[in-house]
This record gives C-alpha cells, structure tokens and sequence, in this order.
C-alpha cells in the first residue's frame, strides 16, 4: 500500500514538474489582436515572445497536455474556428515543433505524394540541400535597422541597393539564427510589383556557420505575384527531376520583415557556382575551381536571344548576362567570347553534320528536355517562346555546350495561347502576332528539327505525356500541394494589407487573388486557365498530333520523385520524438531540475519500500 501511494505521489510530481512547451509563429497585431493565448484542454493561457517578435512561448506545467489551440488575444480570431478542430498533443513529446498559427499542418508528412520517376536520377541530386525539405514551409524573419527599412519601402525603381540584414528562419524543428546577410532586390519584371523577390547572400565571418546555411551560401525568395496557384514553378522542377536534368531547387517559405507580414514565398537555389560544381564536372588546377562560362539569355526590347548573331544594335552583354565568367588566369575583361564562339558554331553547323558530330560539342538530351517542358507546360516566356529564361554553360576552352531552361511560374494556362498542336504548331503561335519576336529559335532549327535528332523528340514526347504530364499522374501531387499549401496561399493574400514596399512605375497589373480563385487553380478541368485543366487539354492535344492512342497512367521505371530528402543526421534528427532547437546559439535548456528532483524522489522512495 505504502508502494502505490508513493507512486501515485511520483507521478503527480512528474506531471506537475515537467513543463510542457508551446512554440507558435505569429504577429498578432496582423489580426488586430494584442498577443497571443494558447488554449489547452478548455484553458487559455497567455504567451510571451521573448525577443519581441514573431515567437510565442508558454511552459506548461498542470499535467500531460490531451488537446489545444492558438488564439489571438483581444480578438474572436481563434484556430479552433478556423480549423473547426483542435490540435493533438503528440504521445512522447515534451514540447510542440515550432507550429505556425492558422496552419493545419506543420509538416506534411503524411501527405506527401510523389510522381513517377522516368529517367535514372542525375548523380548531383545526391548534393541537394535540406534547406528545400519537402513537406516543410520554413519561416523566415528579418530583421533591417529602420533607416534601411525606410529606405527599402521608399523605393519607386530599383536602385541596386544591398542592405546589411540578420535573420531567422525556423524550420518546424530547428530555429537559426544569421547576421551580417546582404539583402537586395531580385527577379525581372516581378521586382516591378509591391510584393518584392529578395536575394538573401550569407557573407564570410569568422563564424564558419554564419557563412552556410544547410549547405547554401545564397538564397531567392521568389515573390509568385503572378501564379495564383504557387506551385507551377515547383511542378515543372519536379517533371526535370524526373527526367534526370539538373534544375536549381525550391521549395516554399512565409516571409516577415521587422516582424511584418510579407507573404507566401518560394524558397529557391540560385545558378551559380555551386550549381555548376553539382551538376557539371568542374575541375581544379592547384586546388582552385575551373568554372567554364555560364549565361542567361535574356530577351530585351523586343530582341530574343535566340542564340544568333542578329543583336540589331543591342549590346551582346545585354542579351546574354554572364553569371559566372570563365576561370582565366590572364587579365582578360571579356566574358563574351565563349557565348560568341557558341553562336558562331551554332551558326555555322552544316545541314550535313551527323548527330554524333553535335553531340561532341552540344549536349542533346539536357536540350531535348528542356525543349519538351517549355512545350508542355507553354513557356511563352521561354526560349523556345522569346529567346528568354535559360542558360547556357559552356565548358572550359571552348569545351562542350549546355542548355538548360528555368522560371517557369508563369506557364500552364497562365498567358498561354498555344494550348493545342504540335511543337512546330507553339513555336508559330506562343507569341501573339504583334509582340512575335523577329527570327526563330536557331536550336529549334538546327537540333531540335535535326533529321536524326527530331525522331528522338518525338519519342520522348509521347513518352513523357502517356506517363507523367497527364492529370493521372499529377493530379495526386497537386491535390498533396492544394492539402499541404491552402493556409499559407489564404494568409498570402492578407498579407498586402501590411506590405509596405511599393510598385514602380512599369509594374504590370496583377490583381489579388482570392480563395476561390486559388482553389479553382487546384480543383478545375474543364477551363485551360487553371493548372489542372490546361494540363487535362495540352496532354490530350500532344497525343493528339502525334496520332497517339496511348491510355494516359503514372509509371516510370526508376522509382519516384518528390519524397523526402533524408541524410543519416536528418533521419535521427526528424524523428517522431524530435524537439525543436536552437541552432548557431546554444542557450536553450532542458527540464535537468526536474530530472533531479525526480532521480531522488525515486531513490529515496526505493529505499523505503
């Protein structure tokens, strides 16, 4: 008797000593609220964010918590209201991950669809950073001195500026924590809009953590202004993947300034150096990296780049933007002559050149590919379309070719009027007559229509069509992203409320999406305005003018993409018992007075039983 009383007695002691931990992200002001409760089993209590910012804590200590929810003080808004439902504590947990307030789910798990993998992986994915974890939406939080925020939310035009920034992003179990970022502007036409693309770059410290971030030393934010469903840049990189071309990695992030909600943003890698060490094979002399020249190919004042000799006057600088310049250990400030000598070859191919011959010094399958995905998902603002939004990296000393495309939030069934006919049918109506670019695409003409090579085309489109780009197969992961996405697409729509950064004078007019317009993006086919739809039309068309009567299915022959990526750390890292955790600042601390109360409690009870 004296046994069970003592244990009755521990265990209340265990329950009462042991404080359970609730992590929530929010502003409350964006709510009209002054702070934030969390309410469990039946009882609100208040949260506090220690550094004045966007993280809520509270330490719970009546006993083992069953189920709870957030709540904004001083306000109606509640997540049982808007879930309907409320959050389950989780069996062996002593504290929430870091949660996001009116998101159902802090990670996606359990949702997660992938799509058929056709082609064998390409041996970079193998270096691909957990930054861009599927199923997880990290926050970012930076932090700007008010006269560089003023700064930045004064701009009427682009200045190039570069502000010195800190930040946190929190995945939903880890937070960390940078200084001494460089902040600027990114994107193209998107930069135009109020909602800004950001570049985020980690300068070197003596802190070598300061300086990677999962592996990455820089970062874009890209705004999705204009894709109203979020994903069709992140669907197209998961069609590359599965044909086995190398594609720069994204995922998705919520963005806050100063505390201020900013929106819903894709987190994307960039085309830089490190992309070419993954995919490309660089090598060193002297232990110093040998980069060949990479390029973007830029469409400018009605001028494609087209990858010809006809600039009509404009600067070849201008047409094609050198990213990484070629690894010289000369002098020499020239950086286009490796694109020239590309253009001249190109140019000068004779009709009577074998496929082997291009395949020497051009890489075929990344291009055929690529030119497919433009095909398919209607890149109007492509190569193929108008000379724009690609790259080319061309080996050292004049070394072998590639191509490869990018940007692609802007396609299936966004601006599109090329919905149905062949591929020759998109290069004669992608554009609208009066914006139709002087010439034509020179690798459409010379390798894509290659007498050898076109077959392979052909191939490869019925292929890819009958397994992948049909709503069979595709229509799981988009219902896994509508699922996994919808609050963070309905918060980003709140969001322009507090955006204080403006438009400039050229920016296109692009209306707010509403909840019902996002929902259709996932939900319709029947319109080809909306991504199931047009995806429905384009795969039906292309079998169409192929005479195909192949039955659209998900199959491929080398497993799946989409899934998790898992490392040995991240798999004991992320496990069912994970905790949340403060990375680069090492303060947190465990429950160690109430593991030592109970420790003697326990001794001392055995002793007297």
């Amino acid at each position: 008797m004296k046994s069970l009383i003592f244990v009755t007695v521990l265990i209340n002691i265990i329950n009462t000593c042991f404080a359970y931990n609730f992590s929530v992200l929010v502003n409350p002001t964006s709510y009209g609220g002054s702070g934030v409760n969390v309410v469990v089993d039946g009882v609100s209590y208040p949260m506090t964010s220690k550094n004045n910012d966007i993280l809520y804590e509270y330490s719970y200590r009546e006993g083992i918590p069953n189920r709870y929810h957030y709540e904004i003080a001083g306000t109606e808004d509640s997540e049982l209201v808007t879930f309907g439902y409320e959050r389950e504590w989780e069996v062996n947990m002593t504290s929430t991950l870091y949660e996001v307030y009116g998101r159902r789910y802090t990670t996606g798990d359990k949702l997660i669809k992938p799509i058929p993998r056709l082609y064998p992986p390409h041996a970079g994915y193998k270096k691909f950073s957990l930054l861009f974890q599927e199923g997880e939406i990290p926050v970012i939080n930076v932090h700007m001195n008010e006269t560089d925020y003023e700064t930045l939310i004064s701009m009427t035009e682009d200045h190039k500026y570069r502000f010195s920034v800190n930040f946190d992003l929190y995945t939903p179990y880890k937070k960390y924590v940078y200084t001494n970022t460089t902040l600027q502007l990114s994107g193209q036409g998107s930069k135009e809009n109020e909602k800004k693309p950001y570049k985020f770059k980690l300068e070197e410290t003596n802190d070598k953590n300061n300086s990677k971030l999962l592996g990455i030393e820089e970062f874009k934010l890209r705004s999705l202004r204009f894709d109203e469903s979020g994903i069709k840049n992140k669907l197209a990189n998961d069609i590359s993947d599965s044909l086995g071309i190398p594609y720069a990695q994204t995922s998705f992030c919520r963005l806050y300034i100063n505390n201020r909600p900013y929106g819903f943003y894709e987190l994307s890698d960039m085309y830089k150096k490190k992309f070419l060490r993954r995919f490309f094979n660089v090598q060193k002399i002297n232990n110093e990296n040998v980069y060949g020249a990479l390029y973007k190919g830029h469409y400018k004042s009605g001028i494609p780049a087209y990858l010809d000799s006809n600039f009509q006057d404009m600067p070849v600088e201008n047409l094609y933007e050198v990213i990484v310049p070629e690894t010289t250990f000369t002098n020499t400030t020239d950086n286009t002559a490796e694109i020239l000598n590309f253009i001249s070859w190109l140019e000068q191919l004779p009709e009577t050149a074998t496929k082997a011959d291009i395949e020497s010094k051009f890489e075929i399958d990344i291009f055929l590919k690529y030119a497919l995905i433009e095909y398919l998902v209607c890149h109007w603002d492509g190569y193929l379309s108008r000379g724009n939004n690609y790259f080319m990296y061309i080996e050292p000393n004049n070394g072998k070719y590639h191509f490869f495309s990018y940007d692609f939030d802007l396609t299936m069934g966004k601006w599109c009027h090329a919905v149905e006919g062949s591929i020759d049918d998109y290069i004669n109506t992608v554009n609208d007559e009066d914006e139709k670019p002087a010439g034509e695409p020179l690798l459409y003409k010379k390798i894509l229509n290659h007498p050898e090579i076109r077959p392979i085309f052909d191939k490869l489109a019925i292929e890819v069509v009958t397994n992948l780009f049909n709503v069979e197969a595709l229509t799981p992961r988009i219902d896994y992203f509508h699922e996994f996405l919808r609050d963070d697409l309905y918060w980003d729509t709140s969001c322009y409320e507090f955006i204080e950064t403006q438009a400039f004078a050229d920016a296109s007019d692009q209306p707010i999406p509403t909840k019902e317009v996002i929902d259709e993006q996932f939900t319709n086919v029947e319109k080809t305005k909306y991504l199931k739809g047009y995806i429905k039309a384009k795969s039906e068309s292309v079998l169409s003018s192929y005479n195909a009567t192949a039955q659209f299915k998900a199959e491929g022959k080398y497993g799946l993409v989409g899934n998790k990526l898992l490392q040995e750390e991240e798999k004991k890292e992320n496990n069912a018992n994970a905790q949340p955790e403060v990375v680069v600042y090492s303060d947190s601390t465990g429950n160690k007075p109430a593991t030592v109360l109970i420790f003697t409690l326990l001794t001392m009870g055995l002793a007297e039983i």
